[in-house]
């Protein structure tokens, strides 16, 4: 009786350990700025909604997801895991917003023509048939983090409300590092080339690196592109050179970065990283 009772001691103590093993938890920042990307964890790996939208989870229950520039309200991320859930609100803090002016555009490139037109919605799709596919559940980019893909002086910011020749049109979509035609661009960090496209309309020459996760950088304006679609890169490789293809009036290079289908402000990946504000539990 005594070896059963043991026993049995033993197996309770197995069952607990098991739950306790599998119990759900989500880490969070506690806060966001309009425009940041935020990285958390669910462990074990779980379905995570942000809203009701599914984001993709990793390797070891890593994900990511974008602020939108004008995100309004607080954020609910839940995760999801054989009928347990948890649910948590990401606070939302706003951010000031600056105004750029540029003149001196070709009127060609404010005000297109029917046939412009026409390939500018013919780029747009291909660039959100590149950002639509399914994400890549590698986080690459988890390694090592990001560098600026390219050395020069910062001549646009992300998220400001550009005036194009005295008129008002959409915020800016990432950021602009001047520096002379030729000068290396570098992978800001691992992934996997995506997109290597000539001669669109208003970026010129554009590539797509894919850094996991939904998490994609796109370069434009470029001079020369030294990598196909497919191949593996890794962070400080050259993949291009600067140019001023496309609506650019001067050679630089414009960094943009995506999660999934929104756009996040480039920078504050390489001041601020991801995991600046503490991780919290629930």
């Amino acid at each position: 009786m005594m070896q059963l009772v043991v026993l049995g001691s033993i197996l309770s103590m197995a069952t607990i350990f098991v739950q306790a093993t599998w119990a759900l938890s989500l880490h969070l920042p506690e806060s966001a700025y309009q425009g940041d990307m935020v990285v958390g964890r669910v462990h074990p790996p779980a379905a995570v909604f942000v809203g009701e939208h599914p984001a993709a989870v990793g390797r070891d229950g890593y994900f990511a997801f974008g602020i939108e520039r004008m995100q309004p309200t607080d954020v609910i991320v839940s995760a999801q895991k054989s009928g347990e859930e948890i649910r948590r609100t990401l606070r939302i803090l706003a951010f000031d917003w600056d105004i750029q002016r540029i003149d001196g555009l070709a009127r060609h490139y404010v005000h297109p023509v029917p046939e412009d037109i026409r390939r500018i919605e013919a780029d747009n799709r291909l660039i959100r048939s590149v950002r639509g596919r399914s994400p890549s559940s590698e986080p690459w980019f988890l390694e090592r983090g990001f560098i600026l893909p390219v050395k020069g002086r910062v001549s646009g910011v992300f998220g400001s409300q550009r005036i194009l020749n005295g008129e008002p049109r959409s915020p800016h979509q990432g950021m602009d590092i001047a520096a002379p035609k030729g000068t290396p661009v570098i992978s800001p960090a691992d992934g996997v080339v995506r997109l290597d496209a000539p001669d669109l309309f208003l970026m010129g020459n554009t590539l797509i690196i894919d850094h996991g996760l939904g998490i994609q950088s796109v370069f434009i304006h470029l001079d020369q592109i030294l990598v196909k679609e497919g191949a593996k890169v890794v962070q400080g490789q050259i993949v291009a050179r600067v140019g001023k293809t496309g609506r650019a009036t001067g050679p630089h290079l414009h960094w943009g970065v995506s999660v999934g289908t929104v756009m996040v402000d480039p920078a504050r990946l390489v001041t601020q990283g991801f995991t600046t504000r503490p991780l919290v539990k629930q």
